[in-house]
């Protein structure tokens, strides 16, 4: 009877298992939500620790990487498909994860900072011919659209895997061209791109609920 009645659409999504198990309110098998989320940002903290333990706020990027790392790995793929949810894959620095998409937009950030150290002139864009940097352009280019198109279809995995499309493009990019050395303005175009990248992956991550931190 309400008026915004006619405006609600049933959003289906599959199953949820933790790590093979069934959850059964009716069985007694279930998970917290808090005291789940506040495991995995003690997992992230114990691998900040251990891979980076002199970081400033330890405790706030790992709230920001087990927070992120939960959401990012249940929206990964299609609502409609069953998920079951294991620690060692969600929090995983390498694959289509939460914490390595975060990890590619800390590295962008590094760029970013160390580009600002130096006197570059105005960008050469034409000097993005290598594939590597055609292949980043597309997919940024294309993202706008991912957008609209997850809305149209209340389907968020579009906007994860697209952020994780990114994140390894970028990542290919940076690994076979040295962004800050050779031309200048070849290297500003770079830069440029590097810029474009952390802003999608920044916005794509918002889009879904997660923060970027700029260091991890």
């Amino acid at each position: 009877g309400r008026p915004w009645a006619k405006d609600l659409v049933h959003v289906p999504f599959g199953m949820v298992s933790f790590e093979g198990q069934t959850l059964s309110t009716r069985k007694g098998q279930v998970v917290y939500l808090e005291e789940f989320l506040n495991k995995a940002i003690n997992k992230a903290l114990a691998l900040i620790n251990e891979k980076n333990p002199s970081l400033e706020n330890k405790e706030q990027i790992a709230r920001q990487v087990g927070v992120g790392a939960v959401i990012f790995y249940d929206l990964y793929s299609s609502r409609i498909k069953d998920v079951d949810f294991w620690w060692d894959r969600a929090l995983n620095f390498d694959g289509e994860t939460g914490p390595y998409v975060q990890y590619t937009h800390t590295r962008c950030c590094s760029v970013l900072r160390k580009a600002a150290e130096m006197s570059l002139p105005e960008a050469d864009m034409n000097a993005l011919t290598d594939d590597e940097a055609q292949a980043l352009l597309r997919l940024l280019g294309r993202f706008p659209d991912v957008i609209k198109e997850a809305a149209e279809k209340y389907e968020p995995s579009m906007i994860t895997r697209a952020v994780t499309d990114i994140a390894q493009a970028y990542n290919k990019f940076y690994y076979e061209h040295r962004i800050l050395d050779g031309e200048p303005a070849t290297a500003a175009a770079r830069v440029a791109l590097t810029k474009a990248t952390k802003d999608v992956i920044k916005t794509g991550l918002w889009l879904i609920g997660i923060e970027a931190p700029e260091r991890m």
